[in-house]
């Protein structure tokens, strides 16, 4: 202000000694009452937050870009390369919208082979197996069994001399992800499972779960419920011969995977979406496979595929690590994609409002404003999505921290950065 006062003196000066007219002199010293403007002061305030970053005993970067003028609004450290905990599913859930669509179907066949027979007491058998070929739909719960049942019922059939065979050549046999810790409750990264508590694994239940065996016998329950006999149960780890007969499918769509993976960060549904991308190359996917799907999607957006080690789909792994540059490139190139920004969007948790951020920043600026995912694991925590700032440009941002003894103190610098960026 004292330099503001030293110029209005300086225009008087001009005016005495030039002849000015004292209107422009009076429009010189109104420039006290322009509003400062949003754009204007936010660099300075979010580096007086990274200040008190600098002080502290852990690490993060943050990468703030304004879609709406396409250019970078703020960084710090945003080129480092971290552990991004859950907000690897969004990575996750941009390359399967890019490279299949929010309509992409998960499909679980259902097949019989043999002979259906008639024997002399009037009982109607099927002389095969029944196979259920997975997929990976992390949907498929108890009632989709009792649908399965039916099928069979409407064909007459009372008992099946054969087996109930699990085919799961969908992916390798690899039932935990590259890097995943042991003690931590993780998905069976299995084809074909039932769908809530009893696909995790936890360190007393690793060893002796068998989660695809176990839809095996639920099945064998729901046929014995509609009088169907099952001679045997098997899980055939290679495809099936072509001598089979379709009787009907299981079908679930991305988007309707989309919103438990992200609102709730389900890891299963995160994997079985992971696994979806990799199965374009074919059967027996591998996580390398997949890995290689978002790798080339990160390249797509112009960011280096150098900054980023994806292992899984989940962010669970000890080897995940992307930058908050690649993040926001992810970002970026979702918002440019209608195809893409569309389902993503709607399937983030929203700030005091639903899912993993419910509880977050509420009766603040951005509340209701905030769409991002969330991302916890020891040490670790994120966030990354989508704000409307006070001039009303669409903002993507990643904010990734690292080295934390507690996760509330990334959450406070998540939130606090958030606020800034939403008020006016």
């Amino acid at each position: 202000m004292i330099l503001h006062r030293t110029i209005i003196s300086a225009v008087a000066l001009l005016v005495s000694s030039y002849g000015f007219s004292q209107e422009i002199a009076d429009s010189i010293g109104e420039t006290d009452s322009i509003p400062v403007r949003w754009e204007d002061t936010i660099g300075q305030r979010l580096a007086a937050i990274t200040e008190d970053v600098d002080r502290s005993s852990y690490y993060a970067g943050i990468s703030i870009y304004d879609l709406t003028s396409d250019s970078l609004l703020f960084a710090y450290n945003q080129h480092k390369m971290m552990r991004p905990a859950s907000t690897e599913k969004v990575l996750t859930a941009i390359t399967a919208l890019d490279l299949l669509g929010a309509a992409h179907e998960y499909t679980t066949s259902i097949y019989i082979d043999g002979t259906i027979d008639t024997d002399s007491l009037g009982v109607t058998s099927l002389n095969g197996n029944l196979y259920v070929v997975g997929d990976f739909d992390p949907m498929i719960e108890t009632a989709h069994l009792k649908q399965i049942s039916q099928l069979i019922y409407n064909k007459g059939i009372r008992r099946i001399n054969g087996n109930l065979i699990a085919d799961v050549s969908m992916k390798d046999t690899l039932a935990l992800g590259n890097g995943w810790c042991w003690d931590d409750e993780q998905p069976y990264l299995t084809p074909l499972s039932l769908s809530g508590h009893n696909y995790e694994s936890t360190p007393e239940r690793i060893n002796r779960y068998n989660p695809t065996r176990y839809f095996l016998q639920q099945l064998a329950v729901c046929l014995n419920a509609d009088s169907i006999s099952v001679a045997g149960t098997g899980i055939l780890p290679m495809h099936f011969s072509d001598n089979t007969q379709l009787i009907g499918t299981l079908v679930h769509r991305i988007d309707e995977v989309l919103p438990r993976m992200m609102k709730n960060s389900d890891n299963l549904y995160a994997e079985s979406m992971f696994y979806q991308i990799g199965a374009i190359a074919g059967k027996n996917v591998s996580w390398k496979d997949c890995a290689s799907r978002v790798s080339a999607t990160i390249a797509k957006t112009g960011a280096s595929a150098d900054y980023a080690e994806i292992v899984d789909g989940s962010g669970l792994s000890l080897y995940d690590y992307v930058t908050p540059s690649v993040e926001v490139a992810m970002l970026r190139y979702a918002y440019n994609n209608e195809k893409i920004f569309g389902p993503l969007y709607h399937s983030l948790p929203i700030a005091g409002v639903d899912g993993t951020l419910t509880n977050r920043m509420r009766s603040t600026s951005a509340a209701n404003n905030v769409h991002a995912k969330t991302g916890s694991v020891t040490g670790v925590s994120s966030l990354a999505g989508y704000l409307t700032a006070p001039n009303g440009h669409l903002v993507a941002f990643s904010i990734i921290c690292n080295s934390l003894k507690k996760s509330a103190e990334g959450r406070s610098l998540q939130d606090r950065i958030c606020i800034t960026l939403t008020e006016k």
